[in-house]
């Protein structure tokens, strides 16, 4: 009897515990109710297609309305909602657009959300464009003018040799201001991608300025500019009048000419050596500068050697060292090879391609005033000067050292009047039986921009 009582105790215990379980659950499932009293949850369709371009200390967002035909406005947010900007909407067809400018931005990196609404203010699932640049002055002050190489001008056309630019800054081109043949104000844009320009009808003794343009990134709406670099001279190719005898300034060009000997039968082949030594044709000479031979004052200032790749390639020549046959010429004391002309007045470069040049030489490019071009312990006991003044000791000139290997080195200068010019090499070399220091020249070239 008594088991029968326990066993009826717990089975109404049992029912009990499921009846509350069931209310509870109940009571869960239907919690819902008080937060949807009025109807069910309502999104409103969210903005399309969402575009935000970076710009300076702006940007502008842009999307499609697309899904929902009663959105009234839509909100864009930044600075993690603590900024925003309403923005009505109208919607008139299937697909109506968005394009909102935000301004007064400060540079930096942006979060962005939009969020639609309708008139009920049922607002939209937030769309959110993260990392979104806004660019400003430190971006612009980063900027770099793309530097200029060279200018040359010939038959009106100015051609401008650009230096190198990092294009991945976002570099699109060269805003060119000149005076044309005309003698009209010019305007010209060159894409940063070509290593020249052309300024075509370019006025003769005039100058240009420039400036390079920026986009920071493709979607930008905002263009930056570095300064004008103004006063740019194009100068004009003046080698053929006064240089005999340049060479090639490009060896591996298929056009010009190589440097030329007096002759192709005379010559000197030393013991050890495979080339053959010459005189150099149109150039005047010393005796130290022809050290190839049985004594100086033979043979020496042309030779075959490979220049930037291109084997027996003629070259202008000052060298000293491995000559077993007669040591006492492995050193040279201020060889020298130089033409002299008088020149108009005018601004001049004085350029050289440097094929080779050896390491601890002391080897001088140099234009002097006066009829021939000093020693080198003459030549530097005064600065050089761009700006001659009529003093017979007015030279412009710098070291060539192994740096200006396969590159054209240059040095300027300025004469006021008529005045005659030497320009060439000078080298002290000191080499050994079995060492040799030297320097090869590919080219030389002037250019002028007269008064």
């Amino acid at each position: 009897m008594e088991m029968k009582n326990i066993l009826n105790i717990r089975s109404l215990l049992f029912l009990l515990a499921i009846c509350m379980a069931g209310i509870a659950s109940c009571t869960k499932m239907d919690d819902f109710k008080k937060y949807v009293k009025d109807g069910e949850i309502s999104y409103t369709g969210r903005v399309d297609s969402l575009i935000i371009r970076s710009g300076r200390n702006r940007v502008l967002v842009q999307g499609l309305f697309i899904s929902d035909r009663k959105i009234t406005l839509c909100k864009i947010y930044w600075n993690s909602r603590q900024d925003s900007l309403i923005v009505p909407v109208t919607r008139k067809l299937a697909v109506d657009t968005l394009k909102q400018y935000v301004s007064n931005l400060f540079e930096g990196s942006y979060n962005f959300e939009v969020i639609t609404y309708d008139s009920q203010m049922h607002a939209s699932i937030p769309v959110v464009k993260s990392g979104v640049k806004v660019y400003g002055n430190n971006y612009a002050a980063s900027l770099v003018n793309m530097p200029v190489s060279d200018v040359s001008l010939e038959n009106s056309t100015a051609t401008i040799s650009w230096g190198g630019l990092d294009k991945t800054s976002g570099a699109l081109y060269m805003d060119i201001l000149y005076t044309n043949t005309s003698n009209a104000a010019a305007r010209a844009k060159r894409l940063t991608n070509s290593a020249t320009a052309q300024l075509l009808n370019y006025k003769y003794r005039t100058t240009f300025d420039y400036r390079t343009v920026y986009l920071p990134d493709s979607l930008a709406i905002d263009t930056f500019y570095t300064d004008y670099r103004r006063g740019i001279n194009a100068r004009t190719d003046v080698t053929a009048s006064f240089i005999d005898n340049p060479g090639k300034m490009d060896p591996k060009s298929t056009t010009g000419q190589q440097f030329l000997p007096v002759s192709l039968t005379q010559g000197a082949v030393v013991a050890g050596n495979a080339a053959t030594w010459r005189r150099l044709a149109g150039w005047t000479s010393n005796a130290q500068a022809n050290n190839w031979g049985t004594a100086f004052d033979t043979y020496g200032t042309w030779v075959e050697r490979t220049a930037e790749t291109v084997v027996n390639f003629a070259t202008m020549s000052l060298e000293a060292g491995k000559n077993g046959t007669t040591p006492t010429l492995n050193t040279m004391s201020n060889g020298k090879i130089y033409q002299s002309k008088l020149l108009p007045a005018g601004e001049y470069s004085l350029e050289a391609r440097v094929g080779n040049a050896s390491a601890n030489s002391a080897i001088y490019f140099v234009a002097k005033a006066g009829t021939d071009i000093p020693d080198i312990s003459e030549l530097i006991k005064r600065p050089s000067i761009i700006n001659f003044t009529g003093l017979s000791t007015d030279a412009s000139y710098m070291q060539i050292t192994t740096a200006a290997q396969g590159y054209t080195i240059a040095i300027n200068f300025t004469i006021e009047r008529e005045t005659r010019v030497s320009f060439g090499f000078v080298a002290n070399l000191n080499g050994t039986g079995t060492a040799n220091q030297y320097v090869k020249i590919s080219g030389v070239r002037m250019k002028s921009l007269a008064f």
